[in-house]
């Protein structure tokens, strides 16, 4: 059975779903432990992630192991304005309270496990995916 033009915004949902879900696999596998955090390299993925997409992406740090990123669609008007904050360092976890490898990123029933993953990757990689898309739409 071929798809309807009603199943393009399912579609859609799905694989913008689908791609969260990778990148937060992916931020999960990073330890930004804090201390000492190392959140330049959720930054990094995060800009490479997002300047596929044509978001402009810049760094900024203080410390060079814990850079900011902040990414922007530049707007064409006067419109309303939204901006996103998140962060991605971490606590520690005792590995002995985990049933599965704290840093796995491991999708298992339709859950990802791991380290961040409900604070506050899970928000990041949203975030991330909803920029990007809005990037590719020319929005």
């Amino acid at each position: 059975m071929a798809a309807s033009a009603r199943d393009a915004p399912l579609s859609a949902a799905v694989s913008l779903r689908d791609e969260a879900v990778e990148l937060l696999r992916e931020l999960i596998r990073l330890d930004t432990v804090n201390p000492p955090g190392n959140e330049t390299r959720a930054a990094e993925l995060l800009q490479e992630y997002l300047e596929e997409s044509g978001v402009v992406c810049e760094l900024y740090a203080k410390v060079p192991e814990r850079a900011n990123l902040v990414a922007r669609i530049p707007g064409r008007g006067d419109g309303p304005r939204l901006a996103l904050l998140s962060h991605t360092d971490t606590v520690l976890a005792d590995p002995a309270e985990w049933q599965l490898d704290r840093w796995s990123g491991e999708l298992r029933d339709g859950e990802v496990w791991g380290r961040g993953g409900l604070d506050m990757n899970g928000h990041v990689a949203a975030s991330a995916v909803a920029i990007a898309s809005l990037a590719r739409e020319g929005l």
